[in-house]
């Protein structure tokens, strides 16, 4: 085990889950902005401090939760909080191990306490929840009217598509998801889509002109999932590309529509400290619902077959315990 250097920590890995960006690392071979290869990868962690370096604010025991990212705060988009867009923005990977050691700047701004009582399975998912935490707040503060009056699409319901249905059900709008797949939508009325279609993103079933939503997120990172949200909008609406599409990707917009309805386009990417520290909170409000999202757990050498299952669509996530007996 490496020895961690001055500031940094070294963590038992409890549990590790699965999520749609390891399937894109896995598959396409790398992502944009968090890692380059070779490279180890994972991000969704929480674990056990087991070796801490002297001045650390963690002791050896405690049981931690880590965002996957560590701003430097000193920044202009940090001073304007605005953190995942950090210029010196540092990543973690490396999630799927036994052990994972902690820099410093991770070790310092980065690592949270969890709570007691909260399963490590559930614990993981902090980080894609901070996620859709900041795409619900990145949402409601480009929107000018009261929540509870608007309706929102939710395009491709996986794990964050489920999130993002229980966040904005959480604020009283009425919520629609759309996939394809019957399972899925059975999950996203449990957790609280008040409708659902069954149906892929450019496949036909598009939006009809008389049925528009004031909150349109795409949740599946394709330009057709990207184009379905925007085509969506009712005037004064706010699409979310919540999904990531393959750089080079473009968009065309009806000019038109953007400018008289004043339809507002966000992209939203990654997670700041308050909606990591928010995404917390709700786990422990919800543990149960949000836990029925690992539908597997497996040992850390079974790991490419929990990607194969999430390829697969034959698991929401799967949670790596790599210390499990």
């Amino acid at each position: 085990m490496p020895e961690p250097g001055p500031g940094e920590l070294l963590i038992r890995v409890d549990a590790a889950t699965t999520c749609g960006t390891d399937v894109k690392v896995y598959r396409r071979g790398g992502h944009p902005t968090m890692l380059a290869l070779p490279s180890p990868f994972g991000h969704e962690v929480t674990g056990t401090v087991v070796r801490a370096a002297a001045g650390s604010f963690h002791t050896e025991g405690d049981a931690v939760v880590v965002a996957n990212s560590a701003s430097c705060g000193k920044c202009q988009p940090c001073r304007h909080k605005r953190e995942n867009l950090c210029r010196n923005l540092i990543y973690l990977n490396g999630a799927f191990a036994d052990y994972l050691l902690l820099p410093e700047a991770v070790a310092k701004r980065s690592v949270h306490p969890r709570p007691a009582g909260l399963a490590p399975v559930v614990a993981a998912m902090a980080e894609p929840l901070a996620c859709a935490v900041h795409c619900l707040e990145r949402c409601l503060g480009a929107w000018s009217g009261p929540p509870t009056e608007a309706r929102t699409l939710v395009i491709g319901c996986g794990p964050l598509g489920l999130m993002l249905i229980d966040l904005f059900h959480s604020m009283r709008t009425h919520v629609r998801g759309l996939d394809p797949h019957r399972h899925r939508l059975e999950a996203a009325r449990s957790f609280g889509a008040a409708e659902t279609h069954l149906g892929r993103a450019g496949d036909g079933s598009g939006p009809a002109a008389e049925d528009p939503f004031d909150f349109a997120i795409d949740a599946t990172g394709t330009p057709a999932g990207w184009d379905h949200a925007v085509r969506s909008l009712a005037p004064g609406g706010v699409a979310a590309l919540f999904g990531g599409c393959r750089p080079g990707t473009e968009l065309v917009i009806d000019a038109e529509r953007v400018h008289y309805q004043e339809q507002t386009l966000l992209g939203v990417y990654h997670h700041r400290p308050s909606s990591f520290r928010a995404a917390i909170d709700r786990l422990c409000s919800a543990p149960e619902r949000y836990g029925a999202l690992v539908e597997r757990e497996l040992p850390l050498d079974r790991l490419t077959e929990a990607l194969d299952l999430m390829t697969g669509r034959h698991a929401l996530k799967v949670a790596i315990r790599p210390h499990r007996g």
